[in-house]
């Protein structure tokens, strides 16, 4: 195999001049001692932000600088103003750079905090500092601005020419895959699909096609940068399976898992392999030394799943509105009842990936019935699941040691509910996927006595402001306490008795962190101070003094509390070690957790919407009884929906012709067929008085128009690809929605393709399709497997009704005038239209106002004195009848031709 080396990206176009210039020591030589510690920090992290700990702001200086002002809309100033070139530097308050980092992460930056490690008063020469984080869009946990009801994937995709791969991670729930693709169509499709915060992809590559590989290269470049992602490019090899089997111990938190993961990694080609370890290996270089855990490491099965391409996601609205991107009018914002985060991600999850295997999904549909026959008991578990904590991320937090004392706390809640979790459970022995969730549930119970016998009620945020351990848990911790407590109680003696003993009855006993404790008077008393008072400080209205009484009980309290913070933080280090030795327990549990949660979800949704179970087969048909739309239904109210039903299978009703005018529900009626489908097998009730569902491999769409101007195509270009898409992938398991094919372009062209596609999916792909168009001349003589349903329309005088029942007829009109009227065009244009309709193959003015021949029979002059003349009228009397037998409002600009002519013809042979 030839190798070839295609560099891809070059660190130099990152950075500007005045950076590099600052790198390659080439800056002034009365550069700052720490800008040169900055500028050497910057020189080993290039691709990042460096945000810099100077006193109590973390500061950024030369193009960071401009990038970070500008991204947060803070200020930018410079250092040395009065010199000839001042640096840029802008800087953010240490105290609220967690607000700060994610608004950095969103507009796809990456970042490397540095922080003092030393206190400046002690320092000799400069203050010692050290990397203590490193953040980008891809690897970031809980607290560094995560969505928590969706996935946060870093992903790496790798071509060797022939295999496509790609490998995707969310390291903060301990989540890693390995995907593999025939095409780079399949590829592209499946980070749309992922949307990846952070995409890795090779600056140097082993290619044997290297055009194509360079083609799936740019095709991805482009994307990420449509999706938002920030790209990192990286060199990939090709390691030995043995060699990964061996790293990944470190990486797994359940050591138990290696045999299961070595068996999977012997399935995963080479290409795969090379994706997993340049994840793996990202993850690793951006964790300083602390790295994550996985749960497992799995290889997606995509036969197990409904491939479901990124424009059906798109047309079907699974998660966000087809036209604005708005979320809140998605199917998933829709149903998603679910109580916890861990539910909402796993929801979301199975909606874009529904089964394919009829066993799992009746096993979930099992599951929900069983919850539904028992509504008392759902609604108490969805009650205490509320009080479960997103136990994912937990794990994440807890394993690269960045929990707090009140994440040991949501843990503790969490565990506390288990038992009744296990109760409930209990009572649903009947659904063999309860049965294996009960078996799974770890009530974690040593883990909940450690932290309950230990943490107080309310643990403070953070470690080192002490008061995270309840009375009790430790003698030591106890006795410096009280110390601190008896401290307290003696200073306020002090306070009282030196008020009787001085006669200065507004003294106080005061603290801060520059003198400590001290004696305040106020300036009108200061005449009855004493002599063993110590002056400290003047103030405006009051003076401040210690006693030598007041300095020795200071350093008691004071050491002891410093004491206490200590062995505090050292107490509490050693329970989260504890907890992070248990991270695979903790992490099968939320599993079980999530998954109850969803099905108690759809139970739920099934109760609130009236869904029904759908019964699921491998016959290869589709019958719904009164069929709904699960957001249109929501959106306008159940009672103003109409429903409908859908009778499709393999052999007399393959595919449904479906025709009817705009805004008659044709669209609505594919989206809800497609819906119904999908949440049948993603383990849900369906919104329809009854449905039988075959299983179907792949759930198509082709409706709306649409262009994409980023690669150049036309709307109809658009509708092309989709449609190729579907004619290519499609198999006899698939269920394809089309909607308006071929409406892009000349009709005469336009009605060629909608024929060839409906022919090629009826008797080459054999699937079942519901095709709506506007072609009428589908309709007519329709062949074995197809049948025709068309929109009920009422017709009034000059207005039409829609009844938005699909009924199995043919309608002949597409009513786009009565369309227009309800769209609100002027009446007079409208008029005008109509004229031209009714016309239909009469002369017709054009722009200009000059006649336009429309029809064959411009007739010249007769005269009726002779036998010849006789003769014409005769004929002209004979077309004049055939002209009648025409309605210009029943037949297409295609048929109308067609009789153009069938009558020039008529005039030859009789003239």
């Amino acid at each position: 195999m030839e190798v070839k080396a295609i560099k891809i990206a070059s660190q130099e176009t990152l950075f500007s001049e005045t950076t590099k210039l600052a790198q390659e020591d080439l800056a002034p030589s009365n550069l700052a001692p720490m800008l040169k510690q900055y500028v050497e920090m910057k020189k080993s992290y290039p691709e990042h932000l460096l945000l810099f700990q100077v006193g109590d702001f973390y500061e950024v200086f030369f193009e960071d600088a401009i990038t970070v002002a500008d991204s947060l809309q803070i200020r930018l100033t410079s250092r040395d103003k009065n010199k000839e070139n001042p640096i840029p530097m802008c800087g953010v308050p240490i105290h609220a750079i967690d607000n700060y980092l994610p608004r950095l992460l969103e507009v796809g930056h990456s970042a490397v905090v540095v922080s003092q490690v030393e206190d400046a008063k002690h320092a000799k020469g400069m203050v010692r500092r050290e990397i203590t984080r490193i953040v980008t869009p891809g690897v970031r946990l809980e607290g560094d601005g995560l969505n928590e009801k969706e996935f946060n994937y870093l992903v790496s995709a790798l071509s060797s020419g022939e295999q496509f791969a790609l490998s995707y991670s969310d390291i903060s729930i301990g989540v890693l895959r390995v995907a593999e693709y025939e095409t780079s169509e399949e590829l592209l499709d499946a980070i749309k699909r992922i949307k990846p915060a952070e995409l890795i992809l090779p600056s140097l590559f082993n290619a044997i096609a290297v055009d194509k590989n360079a083609e799936w290269l740019k095709d991805s470049i482009a994307l990420a940068k449509d999706l938002g992602a920030r790209l990192v490019f990286r060199p990939f090899d090709y390691p030995e399976t043995s060699r990964i089997a061996q790293e990944l111990e470190v990486w797994l938190a359940d050591k138990k898992a290696i045999a299961q993961v070595q068996s999977s990694l012997r399935e995963i080609s080479a290409v795969g392999l090379s994706c997993l370890c340049s994840t793996l290996s990202y993850v690793d270089e951006v964790s300083f030394g602390v790295k994550p855990v996985f749960s497992t490491i799995e290889r997606e099965e995509a036969s197990s799943t409904v491939v479901i391409d990124s424009a059906t996601r798109r047309n079907l609205e699974l998660t966000e509105a087809r036209i604005d991107g708005d979320r809140r009018n998605s199917l998933l914002a829709h149903i998603d009842y679910s109580k916890t985060a861990m539910g909402s991600r796993l929801l979301r999850q199975w909606l874009l990936n529904p089964s394919a295997e009829i066993e799992q999904i009746n096993t979930r549909l099992d599951a929900v019935e069983s919850l539904i026959s028992n509504s008392l008991v759902l609604s108490d578990l969805r009650s205490d699941l509320i009080q479960v904590r997103d136990l994912d991320r937990l794990c994440s937090r807890v394993a690269t040691h960045r929990a707090n004392p009140r994440d040991m706390k949501m843990l503790l809640d969490s565990i506390q509910v288990l038992p009744n979790i296990k109760n409930y459970l209990s009572q649903f022995t009947s659904s063999s996927l309860f049965r294996d969730l009960l078996e799974l549930l770890d009530l974690l119970e040593d883990i909940g006595e450690k932290l309950s016998n230990s943490l107080v009620e309310e643990p403070p945020l953070k470690i080192n402001e002490g008061g995270i351990f309840k009375a009790g848990f430790h003698s030591e911790l106890d006795r410096l306490n009280q110390l601190r407590v008896d401290g307290r109680s003696w200073l306020a003696q002090l306070e009282q008795q030196e008020r009787e003993k001085t006669g200065i009855s507004s003294i106080k006993v005061k603290f801060n962190n520059v003198f400590g404790y001290f004696f305040e008077v106020p300036n009108g008393q200061k005449n009855k101070v004493p002599n063993y008072f110590e002056r400290r400080q003047t103030l405006a209205n009051a003076e401040r003094f210690i006693t030598a009484e007041l300095k020795v009980r200071e350093t008691e309290i004071l050491s002891s509390k410093a004491r206490q913070i200590d062995l505090e933080r050292e107490e509490f280090l050693s329970l989260r070690a504890f907890i992070a030795s248990h991270v695979a327990r903790i992490q099968k549990t939320a599993r079980v957790l999530s998954q109850l949660d969803v099905l108690s979800c759809f139970a739920w949704l099934a109760q609130k919407h009236n869904y029904s179970r759908p019964e699921i087969t491998n016959d290869l048909e589709t019958l719904i009884v009164a069929g709904r739309h699960p957001v249109v239904e929501q959106v306008i109210g159940a009672h103003n929906f109409i429903p409908n039903d859908v009778n499709l299978n393999s052999k007399d009703r393959r595919l449904a012709i479906l025709t009817g005018p705009n805004m008659g529900g044709k669209s609505t009626y594919l989206r809800q067929l497609g819906l119904i489908q999908l949440l049948a097998q993603a383990g849900s009730f369906v919104p329809a008085q009854s449905a039988k569902l075959g299983v179907v491999d792949r759930i198509f769409t082709r409706i709306g128009a649409a262009d994409d101007m980023s690669r150049g195509d036309s709307t109809f270009m658009v509708e092309m690809r989709e449609a190729a898409t579907i004619v290519r992938k499609a198999t006899k398991k698939s269920l394809v929605l089309i909607d308006e094919v071929g409406r892009g372009t000349a009709t005469s062209d336009g009605l060629a393709l909608a024929t060839a596609i409906s022919e090629w999916l009826l008797e080459k792909t054999a699937c079942r399709t519901v095709f709506a168009t506007h072609f009428h001349e589908l309709t007519r003589d329709v062949k074995a497997g197809a049948f025709c349903l068309a929109v009920g329309i009422l017709e009034k005088t000059n207005e039409i009704v829609f009844t938005h029942r699909i009924e199995q007829e043919v309608c002949d009109r597409s009513f786009g005038i009565e369309v227009a009227r309800l769209a609100g065009l002027p009446e007079e244009l409208l008029v005008r239209a109509k004229n031209i309709l009714d016309q239909g193959s009469a002369p017709v003015e054009n722009f200009a106002g000059n006649p336009t021949e429309n029809s064959a029979l411009k007739a010249a002059p007769v005269e009726k004195n002779s036998k010849e003349d006789s003769s014409s009228d005769v004929l002209l009397q004979l077309l004049v009848e055939k002209i009648n037998t025409i309605n210009p409002n029943n037949i297409t600009p295609i048929e109308a031709l067609l009789e153009l002519g069938r009558l020039k013809s008529y005039l030859k042979v009789n003239a």
